[in-house]
C-alpha cells in the first residue's frame, strides 16, 4: 500500500476544490508523485517476496507556477539523483514527445524541446518527465530519496535547474521548494522535515545504492 503525505492547497472554486501546487512561489522545480506538484514524501508498506515483488512507484518532474509569459517551455536543465538501499531498475526519465536529452553525463538532463517538442504550459503545473521507480531483490523497508542539482558546467543555468520558453534560450531560474537544492523527494524517508538537512553522507548509514538517472 502507498500512503503519500502532502500539504494540501485547495482552492475553493465554485462549490469545487482545485488542487494546486504545493510551493506557493513562481517557477518552483521538484520531483513529485503526483502530477499536480503536491506528494513529495510518500510511504511505502514493507513486502514479502513471496507475496509482492516490490513497489512501482511513479515519480514526475514538474515546473510548478511558471512565469513566462510564452504558453509554452521549450528546454530545460537538472540534475537528478536517486539513492536507495535496495535496487532499482535503471530507466531513465521519460522525456515529453519529442524532446531530446543532450546531456553527457548520467543524471544530467539538458533537454532541448523546442519546435514540434515545445511543452504547452495549460496550469501552474507542467510535466517535463516521469519515471517508474521498480525495486528488485529486496524484502522489508524500501527507501529511496532524489535529488535535484544544476548540471555542473552548464553555461545556461549556472546557479541551478532551470527552463527557457523562447527561441533565444533566455535562461529562467528555478526555486526550490527547501530553500536549496539537494533531496527534493523521500520514499520512507525523512521527508525534509529535518532542519538543516544532514548531507546524504552522514545520514545514510544503510548498504546504499546510487543511481543516476
Amino acid at each position: 500500500m502507498l500512503k503519500a503525505i502532502s500539504i494540501l492547497a485547495l482552492v475553493m472554486i465554485s462549490g469545487l476544490a482545485k488542487a494546486q501546487p504545493v510551493y506557493p512561489h513562481p517557477d518552483g522545480m521538484s520531483v513529485y508523485f503526483d502530477e499536480v506538484g503536491m506528494d513529495y514524501c510518500l510511504s511505502v508498506d514493507d513486502w514479502v517476496p513471496a507475496i509482492w515483488a516490490g513497489p512501482t512507484i511513479s515519480a514526475y518532474l514538474i515546473v510548478t507556477r511558471p512565469s513566462t509569459p510564452l504558453p509554452y517551455i521549450q528546454g530545460w536543465e537538472a540534475q537528478i539523483e536517486i539513492m536507495s538501499n535496495s535496487y532499482l531498475l535503471p530507466p531513465a526519465w521519460t522525456l515529453t514527445p519529442g524532446a531530446v536529452n543532450i546531456g553527457k553525463e548520467p543524471g544530467d538532463y539538458i533537454v532541448d524541446a523546442g519546435g514540434a517538442a515545445s511543452i504547452p504550459i495549460t496550469s501552474d503545473s507542467v510535466l517535463l518527465a516521469s519515471i517508474e521507480l521498480v525495486w528488485l531483490g529486496f524484502e522489508g523497508h524500501a527507501e529511496a530519496r532524489i535529488s535535484m542539482y544544476g548540471v555542473p558546467g552548464s553555461q545556461l543555468h549556472p546557479e541551478g535547474p532551470g527552463y527557457h520558453s523562447d527561441e533565444a534560450a533566455t535562461p529562467i531560474s528555478c526555486r526550490c521548494f527547501f530553500g536549496s537544492w539537494g533531496p527534493v523527494a523521500w520514499v520512507n524517508g525523512d521527508c525534509g522535515f529535518l532542519w538543516p538537512r544532514p548531507s546524504i553522507d552522514e545520514d545514510l548509514t544503510w548498504g546504499e545504492v546510487k543511481s543516476l538517472y
